[in-house]
């Protein structure tokens, strides 16, 4: 059987010890903030650093650009020349980033220079938490080893149904400077201590309803994903906190109780890339369905 990699776009914010476990390349994503550009989860500045810099300019939104098409080709080849010909990709929304055109454009190249090579590219039409879920199953599809290429690419564009990624912002500024509020233009206006809520639907963001205070918010997450769980133990779960990790420890406290859950929640940072348009305090949650045994 041959050997299969995997390679994600920054967007999902996979913890180190995943990526380094399960040998998945991230490529980063840029971003401009006040005349400067950066290598966004690369070298050039962290979560933390970025996070405060928007504490600090609160007037100045900052600007993401996607991997271009030569920074996918050079992921392809340095898989490729480590001896994977197979190679299974995720990128965020196309929706919301020209990442997964981009990287089509690079497959399509590098495909026709080395033609034994096979990329499936997969479009998640999600981001953030929900996008991360989808790819720890795929990683864990694949450290399995009993599943050929096809099959996994097969599970994983049928997984993208089965996922689903719900957040909240402490204000909708940021989403509405970035062009990303897509559906939440509904909120937009409503009374400061409105808090919204807000899901991925066919990857754009859609409404789901608005509460008057951030515990709230946080309660009522909770039970739209508990209710869409069937079973707690046939799921990946995954949340992800800019800059509010308390809240995200209250939450997870909570959805443990409420899906009398005591196995994995995949916790994390929302990383620069996705907190350049929900700002500091964004909060979410995400999960998709396991395959039947």
């Amino acid at each position: 059987m041959n050997k299969i990699a995997q390679i994600v776009d920054a967007a999902s914010n996979l913890p180190i010890e995943i990526l380094r476990k399960c040998n998945i390349l991230k490529i980063p994503f840029y971003i401009t903030f006040d005349g400067k550009e950066y290598l966004v989860q690369g070298k050039d500045i962290s979560d933390e650093e970025f996070y405060k810099k928007m504490a600090e300019n609160p007037d100045k939104a900052p600007k993401t650009a996607a991997p271009n098409p030569e920074d996918w080709f050079n992921a392809f080849k340095e898989k490729y020349d480590k001896g994977f010909k197979e190679i299974i990709v995720t990128t965020i929304s196309s929706e919301l980033s020209a990442s997964y055109q981009n990287a089509n454009i690079a497959k399509k190249d590098f495909t026709n220079q080395y033609q034994d090579s096979k990329i499936t590219l997969i479009d998640t039409r999600t981001c953030t938490c929900g996008q991360a879920a989808l790819e720890i199953k795929i990683a864990q599809i694949i450290e399995n080893g009993k599943k050929l290429f096809e099959e996994i690419s097969k599970i994983a564009k049928e997984s993208i149904k089965k996922t689903s990624t719900i957040f909240t912002v402490k204000t909708l500024k940021y989403m509405k400077a970035g062009g990303r509020i897509g559906g939440a233009t509904q909120f937009v206006g409503t009374l400061l201590n409105i808090k919204p809520i807000m899901e991925f639907v066919n990857g754009v963001v859609k409404p789901i309803k608005a509460v008057r205070s951030r515990r709230k918010s946080l309660d009522e997450m909770v039970n739209i994903i508990s209710d869409r769980i069937k079973d707690p133990n046939k799921v990946v779960l995954c949340t992800r906190n800019a800059m509010c990790e308390e809240d995200e420890k209250y939450m997870i406290e909570k959805l443990r109780e409420k899906l009398n859950y005591e196995g994995k929640i995949y916790p994390g940072t929302l990383g620069a890339v996705i907190g350049a348009h929900s700002g500091p305090g964004a909060i979410g949650i995400g999960f998709t369905e396991l395959e039947e045994e």
